[in-house]
């Protein structure tokens, strides 16, 4: 039927349940609706890099956007990261979070002026970095690396089921197959119409739905979607440490470990594209197979294949 609320959030992501959970510690009413299944969307995708380090690189953030914003970004992050870690101890989580370092390394010949250029960069902005001789992956025993400690990764599925269930359990609702058709301000409320016609009035709305469903033109004419690949292969124990690792190309590889039940694999990422642009998904699957089989020649079976 038509609900109430003093806050609707649209989108059960990582994003839409953490703003969900923080509103409800603050003893705000909350409903959480989502057009699919709870936790489904693109968080489901990810490969659980929990990084304050910008993808397009310090240096070049700070050559496009000044010094300010470039440490604002890196805050945000290291404070998003520092949320997540409280979360996980306050309601006794169990989604395997843990601090790791991040590691840059180069991924051609021109890599390592890029590893210089980061070095310089965090250090104009205070980020703790260091050069690092090597990374554990064939033929790159020598490279000069970038070290970034105090990274993260969990189980992002795990992790929404926590949130999910802390925010149950302090009388947030939960709506699942509640797609929003329509989302406007009428009278000082904000009231979404649902696809199968119910009504939901809150005293306001968080959009969290990856790209937003409201304000259409000013968003999305702006915005340019990229498909990233990824892939989780076998590995024996010991292979590598417990690392975040990035590579320098463009577009960039990335890799961490994960592992269940006494099994550990290696879960890589890259062969990104914007979306749209290419129909060359099997293709791609099998170029991050060939490159992560070059650093990782120990590496076993292909286990799982997914995008995002």
């Amino acid at each position: 039927g038509d609900k109430e609320a003093d806050v609707l959030v649209v989108g059960s992501g990582i994003a839409g349940l953490s703003t969900a959970y923080e509103f409800l510690a603050r003893g705000r009413q909350v409903t959480v609706v989502d057009r699919g299944a709870i936790g489904m969307g693109m968080t489901a995708r990810t490969t659980a890099h929990l990084s304050s380090i910008s993808d397009d690189g310090y240096s070049e953030l700070i050559g496009r956007r000044g010094e300010d914003l470039a440490q604002l970004f890196h805050d945000s992050h290291a404070s998003a990261i520092a949320r997540i870690a409280q979360i996980v101890e306050s309601e006794a989580i169990a989604c395997n979070f843990r601090r790791v370092d991040g590691v840059l390394f180069p991924g051609d010949a021109r890599g390592e002026a890029r590893i210089e250029a980061e070095l310089d960069a965090a250090q104009r902005l205070g980020i703790e970095a260091f050069r690092q001789q090597g990374v554990p992956f064939d033929g790159l025993g020598t490279v000069t690396a970038l070290c970034y400690p105090g990274q993260a990764t969990f189980h992002p599925m795990l992790y929404l089921a926590g949130l999910a269930a802390a925010i149950s359990a302090r009388g947030g609702r939960i709506l699942a197959d509640t797609g929003v058709a329509t989302l406007q301000e009428s009278g000082g409320r904000v009231v979404a119409g649902t696809l199968d016609g119910r009504t939901i009035r809150a005293r306001c709305a968080v959009v969290a739905t990856n790209s937003p469903i409201n304000d259409l033109v000013a968003i999305h004419t702006k915005q340019a979607p990229y498909r990233s690949y990824a892939i989780a292969l076998e590995l024996p124990a010991g292979a590598f440490h417990d690392v975040l690792y990035w590579d320098t190309l463009e577009p960039y590889h990335y890799l961490r470990l994960a592992g269940a039940d006494g099994r550990q694999s290696v879960i890589v990422g890259g062969e990104d594209h914007k979306a749209g642009e290419a129909d060359d998904g099997v293709e791609r699957f099998l170029r991050l197979e060939e490159w992560s089989r070059g650093l990782l020649p120990q590496a076993g079976r292909v286990t799982h294949r997914w995008s995002g």
